[in-house]
Order: structure tokens, then C-alpha cells, then sequence
């Protein structure tokens, strides 16, 4: 049976009812349910009657004003997500500032235009309904990093391993002339590594290298919940840069501050011309025949630390021969059985001395070269190929 149609619910704040009345009629003419409130203690008992799927907040109110709400709201894990813009006076840079500190979605100045309102709602709810499933994930992460979380889930590490291998998803086949391979080998049973493929409208592929901090179920757990955001965020097609922002934006919110990520992620085109962006990772090789190693550089910084973090974002054109190698930093602080470190220049080695293989047979055989040091590794080893 066909699921009906799902109308978002709209909650209007606002102490002057003239305010709300136009704000319910430019909402209810496009279509979506509004329900109102006079201040900020109606308001949170509003939300907690029923979720609803955005709020526009003013800021001046008895009782409680749009702060108060916007403060209790991001406290509390079952509201923190639901998008809030805030209605703010022209004049009042101050307020505008401060809601966007304290956690506000958009702000819309008044007296407002009705266009520019309902373009603003539409594109955060857009946002939030790809979210929408994610927050039960994110509302209890906290429970699963407690101590007697932990002992519960140990009891389980085998059979999450299985299931987190499963995740991985399948090496594509040549795509826009390009091969690619892929390996991941964890240093212990469950990893905070991963890797994607992602197929984009636009027939581009996109392609991540992450990294989160730690090592050990914390860092898988939270692997699980940046890779279900990840591709939520980047299934449109939006460049690297605005997909690593949003997802900075999110960690900013969710994740424990005592831990972060890094990634990699490019889009490869048709014509085999590579978009990329990089919040912190180790920076990728290409290896171009009879040139020395260059290294894919961009700015940007760790995932989950910073929400005003910007990222770059740059492009490189890949030609007949050349060898791209994404990678975590488990590969190159790899420590060998003569107790040196791998470091950048011992890996370009080992790509160079297995070229001439495929992408598979190449990450398979540097994955086999770091792996017969003596002990377990050091760190989680992830490393994808491509070739054009």
C-alpha cells in the first residue's frame, strides 16, 4: 500500500499576532501545516506535544525569548536537529550573530518577503528530511561510548565485524576509463576506517577516504554514523567543498568532542578530470610515468572540531598512465620488521613497483607488504587505487 504524502509541519513563534498571521498564511498558501505560538515556554510546549519539522523563532518575546528556546532546543538530543530560522529586525546584526552561534539553521530579517521566506524553508527542509532518519543514531551515540555500553557490545565484536566488512561496499568496474581497487584491514576487530564508491545523477562517481579518530569500537561506531551521513549529503551530486562543509556541520553538532574525522572526497567526470576536496587527510599520490610523485594538495581542516571550518577545493585532469593512490595514515606509519616507518617516500616505492599490475593486485600487495611486519598493525589500513 502507497505511503501518503507527508505535509511538514511548521511552528511559528512570535509575541505579535500579526506576525503570525502573515507567517501562517505564506505557509499554509505553500502548502505545508503551521501551528504558532505567542513566546518561548508555549513554544517548547509545542514542540513537546509534537515534533514539528521547523521552526521560525523570533527573538524578542516575554517569558522566554528565541535564545532561551534556541538554547534548550540544541540541549535537548530528540530536538538539537529540528531546523530554526530566526526572525531578527533589520537592524539587529547583534541578534543575527548570536542565533547563528547559538545554533540557528537561517535568519530571515522583518518585515520579511514572503519569496525569500518559503525559499529559505524549502531548502532546510530539503537538508533535514535526508537527516531525518539519522537522528535516532545520533540521539542515543551517546550511550553507546559509555563504559557499560561498551562491555555490552564487546560481547558482540566478531559478529560486528562481519557486519561492518559487509558494509564495505563493492569495488566498481572500469568507470569513464578509469580502474580502481580497494582494500581495508582493521588493527583490531571492528575499524573507524572506510572507504566509498558512489554512484552521482550526473553519471560522475564519487569516491571517499575516511579516517576517524581512535581506534577500537568508539571509532567504528562513529565510522558507521559518518559514513550514513556521508553518502545522505553527497548523493546530489554537490561539490566536495559543500559536501565536506555540511558534513563539518553536522559532527559539529553530534559527535563526542573528544574525537574527529578526516576525508578525502572527489567526484571523477566523464572525462576522467578529478574534483576534490580534503578536510585534513593524509594528502593523496599520483604517480605520472617518468615524473617524480606529486601529492594532491587542498585546504581544509578536521571534521567535527570547528563549524566556521571552510574547505578548498581544486581539480586535476587524470591522463593514459597515471596511478592515483587515496589512502589513511595506517599505511604510510606502518612500521616495517626493521622498526623503520613506511613514510611517504617507502610507499611511492611500493606503488611504483607494482604499476604494472592492476588496482586490486596493487592494493593487495602493498596491504600484504605492510601486514608481514611481526605483531598486529599499528593502526587500520585503508587504501584505494586508480588507474587511469
Amino acid at each position: 500500500m502507497a505511503e501518503a504524502a507527508r505535509v511538514a509541519k511548521i511552528l511559528v513563534v512570535d509575541d505579535n499576532p500579526d506576525n503570525v498571521e502573515l507567517a501562517r498564511a505564506v505557509v499554509e498558501a505553500a502548502g505545508y501545516t503551521a501551528v504558532s505560538a505567542c513566546d518561548g515556554i508555549e513554544a517548547l510546549e509545542r514542540v513537546k506535544e509534537s515534533r514539528p519539522d521547523l521552526i521560525l523563532l523570533d527573538v524578542m518575546m516575554p517569558r522566554l525569548d528565541g535564545m532561551g528556546v534556541l538554547q534548550k532546543l540544541r540541549e535537548n538530543p530528540g530536538t538539537a536537529q529540528i531546523p530554526v530560522i530566526m526572525l531578527t529586525a533589520k537592524a539587529a546584526v547583534a541578534d543575527r550573530v548570536a542565533g547563528l552561534t547559538q545554533g540557528a539553521d537561517d535568519y530571515v530579517p522583518k518585515p520579511f518577503e514572503a519569496a525569500e521566506l518559503m525559499a529559505r524553508i524549502h531548502t532546510l527542509l530539503q537538508r533535514s528530511e535526508k537527516l531525518r532518519y539519522l537522528n535516532p543514531l545520533m540521539g542515543v551515540l551517546g550511550d553507546w561510548f559509555s563504559e557499560r555500553g561498551l562491555e555490552r557490545l564487546s560481547r558482540e565484536l566478531e559478529v560486528a565485524r562481519e557486519i561492518q566488512m559487509s558494509l564495505l561496499p563493492k569495488v566498481p568496474p572500469p568507470i569513464h576509463g578509469i580502474e580502481l581497487g580497494a582494500v581495508l584491514f582493521s588493527s583490531e576487530t571492528v575499524s573507524g576506517d572506510f572507504y566509498d564508491f558512489l554512484a552521482m545523477p550526473d553519471g560522475r562517481l564519487g569516491i571517499s577516504v575516511g579516517d576517524v579518530s581512535g581506534k577500537g569500537i568508539p571509532a567504528a561506531l562513529l565510522m558507521v554514523m559518518v559514513r550514513t551521513l556521508f553518502r545522505v549529503t553527497a548523493s546530489d551530486g554537490d561539490p566536495p567543498a559543500q559536501v565536506l562543509s555540511r558534513l563539518n556541520h553536522y559532527l559539529c553538532r553530534d559527535i563526542p568532542p573528544s574525537m574527529f574525522v578526516t576525508m578525502f572526497f572527489c567526484l571523477l567526470g566523464p572525462d576522467r578530470q578529478l574534483v576534490y576536496g580534503d578536510a585534513g587527510h593524509v594528502k593523496p599520490i599520483l604517480l605520472r610515468p617518468g615524473q617524480p610523485p606529486r601529492v594532491l594538495e587542498a585546504e581544509g581542516t578536521i571534521l567535527g572540531v570547528m563549524d566556521e571550518a571552510e574547505f578548498d577545493e581544486r581539480r586535476v585532469q587524470l591522463t593514459q598512465g597515471d596511478l592515483l593512490a587515496l589512502y589513511t595514515d595506517g599505511v604510510v606509519e606502518s612500521v616495517g620488521p626493521d622498526g623503520r616507518m613506511l613514510g611517504t617516500e617507502g610507499f611511492c616505492r611500493l606503488l611504483e613497483a607494482n604499476r604494472q599490475k592492476p588496482p586490486q593486485a596493487i592494493a593487495e600487495a602493498i596491504a600484504d607488504e605492510i601486514r608481514k611486519s611481526p605483531g598486529p598493525l599499528r593502526d587500520d589500513l585503508t587504501l584505494v587505487v586508480l588507474r587511469a
